[in-house]
């Protein structure tokens, strides 16, 4: 019986791989500091290995998350560099000045065009003032933008007298010009150089319509339809701007302190001066 359990025991320890071993009290304290040994090595090579995939992942998670920066930039600048698509011969020869009224009819938009990719109305506004001298210079360039693209619709508004779209459209100076899509803004032209090339290369570049022809700025150009020289007439709601920041200024000047003192320093002086008078005349 003693001899089958032992048997028994013999193949359980060759099945599991666990060596037994029937031994004495320092074999056991010898067989437990080398077990402590391996214990400590085990940890330090899991620790290290822990450490090293902890390493792994971190360089992984740092090159995915620049391949997912990297793939957001590109997304980012395909959406914003995306084309519109504009409907073939829809400009005029020529620069249209529009009012507001006018305006707002060429920008309405058609309900079922929803998508930049669906051909539809471009329209360039050119926001300027005839009291500008950079609006005037600008002026002539894009006169002659109708020739060379003959698919947009080129239209001047004086922004200092149709203040309506002024707010809509962030124009906070002039000239700005600013290209539309089924009359929804597209682009703002941000160059502070304004000339027929660069006009040319900005709508090109949101629309990709390349000139037809090699179009120069002719002498024609200059005359109109948008001005080339500033204006020098009165600018009336100017003066009645001064003249009501004048009257408030005087109005407030009269409630200072320093005006009841020059108030009252001439009434002294007036008081002393007649009575001085009255006195010489009775002597």
């Amino acid at each position: 019986m003693h001899f089958q359990i032992l048997n028994l025991l013999t193949i359980l320890v060759i099945c599991v791989g666990v060596p037994l071993t029937l031994c004495d009290e320092s074999e056991s304290e010898i067989t437990s500091e080398a077990s402590s040994s391996l214990e400590n090595a085990n940890s330090d090579l899991t620790l290290e290995e822990t450490s090293n995939n902890l390493t792994s992942f971190t360089n992984s998670t740092g090159a995915d998350n620049i391949n997912a920066t990297a793939t957001n930039t590109t997304d980012t600048a395909n959406v914003t560099h995306k084309l519109v698509h504009c409907l073939a011969n829809f400009g005029s020869t020529e620069v249209q000045l529009v009012n507001d009224t006018e305006l707002i009819k060429l920008l309405l938009p058609q309900s079922n065009i929803t998508s930049r990719d669906v051909p539809a109305s471009c329209i360039l506004v050119l926001f300027y003032s005839k009291y500008c001298p950079f609006s005037s210079m600008a002026a002539p360039h894009f006169n002659a933008l109708p020739r060379a693209f003959p698919d947009i619709k080129m239209v001047a508004i004086n922004a200092m007298v149709y203040h309506l779209f002024n707010t809509q459209n962030g124009i906070v100076g002039v000239p700005t010009l600013m290209l539309f899509h089924n009359g929804r803004p597209v682009a703002k032209f941000n160059d502070s150089e304004y000339s027929l090339d660069l006009f040319s290369k900005f709508l090109a570049k949101h629309t990709g319509v390349a000139a037809v022809e090699k179009a120069h700025v002719t002498s024609a150009d200059f005359g109109g339809p948008v001005t080339s020289v500033p204006a020098k007439d009165v600018d009336v709601f100017l003066i009645i701007s001064w003249m009501f920041i004048s009257g408030c200024s005087a109005y407030y000047f009269t409630k200072s302190k320093f005006w009841k003192w020059i108030v009252e320093t001439v009434q002294s002086n007036w008081r002393e001066s007649e009575a001085h008078a009255q006195h010489e005349h009775a002597e």
